[in-house]
């Protein structure tokens, strides 16, 4: 197939996904009729490694959507960039004004095209889950483009998720954060018996306060990028090396006192954006938020992979460094992220900092892409497709 033929293909799905948007003021429905091209009124099974509780029916998640946005910003074809800026201006001027000023967005909310409001993706596995708890969960990082887009139509809603980002704090003593929040409470969730603040998840919060705080100046943004830098610092091992989670039972045996190396790499990108976000102020931040995502760096590396084997770690024993679970490269499930998701973070931190040893390991990462057929007939989910390509 020719880059031309590829490139039609793209186009023609993104032209179904804007006439489909439409009659929902240019958002897109997440699940469409693939005869009809309309949003589905009945809800299919999940795919394999899919959780009923994380899709967004019937309904639009922009968190979803932002990798098709960029493309049809940067493609630019007639008619693609008003179609994403009408989406984008719907979303921050007609479902961001939430409680707690958090987005429905993510793994867990969606806005609901049919009944126009917050819709939870939880009550599609529990329908008896109770109303109006829906929880935030950024799910993967808001590039610092979607955030200019939403300030510009809406300057407001940014500032008031950049606040409502606090609510990501547990209550109780030490202080704890979790990936999820409230979106229409403004209540913390209990402690309960394990964390789940995972550190790539801080770092998404990190580079949310630095676009804040560029644009409003606000201290409270800056003093929370500094609380949340320290929280895990205290937590990497003796090579740099972060913890699924700073709590979690025995009986979690893939979790329990188990390094994540790509989670370890995300905070570390993370970082490095929301440095040069600020762009040398204050300095002293900025010069600590490099130097802790160095160390972070060396830990991924040093983690137990084994390119010429196929072997890329996604979680090792702290102690031992034994390996717990490796990132598959086809057929990624919850909780397992493909190989080419971290292989683009460690061509993300490339790009900032030069590092050849990323660079390589991104390439042997491609490597076994090269290496390996799609399978069939497994469905793949659509993000092992982001792959990156070289000439090696």
């Amino acid at each position: 197939m020719t880059p031309e033929a590829i490139l039609n293909k793209v186009c023609d799905s993104i032209d179904v996904l804007v006439e489909a948007g439409k009659p929902y003021s240019g958002l897109f429905p997440s699940m469409l009729d693939l005869e009809t091209h309309r949003m589905l009124t009945e809800l299919p099974p999940p795919i394999h490694g899919q959780r009923m509780g994380d899709r967004a029916f019937p309904g639009s998640n922009l968190m979803h959507d932002q990798h098709v946005l960029k493309i049809m910003y940067t493609l630019d074809r007639d008619g693609y960039r008003d179609a994403a800026d009408r989406y984008l201006h719907r979303f921050a001027t007609h479902c961001t004004d939430t409680v707690t000023g958090l987005f429905p967005w993510g793994e867990h909310a969606y806005w609901h095209l049919v009944e126009d409001r917050v819709g939870d993706s939880h009550r599609l596995g529990d329908p008896k889950k109770e109303p109006g708890t829906t929880l935030h969960d950024h799910l993967r990082q808001a590039p610092v483009w979607l955030w200019e887009k939403l300030y510009a139509f809406n300057p407001r809603c940014v500032e008031r998720f950049a606040e409502g980002l606090d609510y990501h704090y547990k209550d109780g003593a030490p202080r704890e954060y979790i990936r999820h929040a409230h979106v229409e409470r403004r209540e913390r969730l209990d402690r309960g018996p394990e964390s789940t603040d995972f550190p790539r998840h801080g770092g998404f919060y990190i580079l949310d306060w630095a676009f804040a705080c560029v644009k409003t100046r606000r201290e409270d943004f800056l003093r929370q990028i500094r609380t949340m830098l320290d929280y895990w610092w205290p937590h990497r091992d003796a090579a740099g090396l972060l913890l699924s989670k700073t709590r979690c039972p025995e009986t979690s045996a893939l979790m329990h006192n188990a390094n994540t190396p790509p989670q370890t790499v995300s905070l570390a990108a993370s970082l490095l954006e929301a440095a040069e976000l600020l762009d040398g102020s204050p300095p002293e931040l900025i010069d600590l938020m490099r130097k802790r995502a160095g160390v972070y760096i060396e830990g991924f590396l040093s983690a137990p992979h084994d390119p010429d084997a196929g072997v890329f770690v996604a979680a090792c024993r702290r102690e031992t460094n034994e390996v717990v679970s490796t990132n598959p490269v086809w057929g990624s499930i919850y909780g397992n992220w493909p190989l080419a998701y971290v292989a683009l973070i460690a061509l993300c931190i490339y790009r900032m900092t030069e590092d050849e040893r990323l660079l390589k390991w991104a390439k042997n990462a491609a490597r076994s892409y090269l290496n390996s057929r799609l399978p069939e007939p497994v469905p793949v989910p659509a993000m092992d497709d982001c792959w990156p390509t070289f000439t090696i």
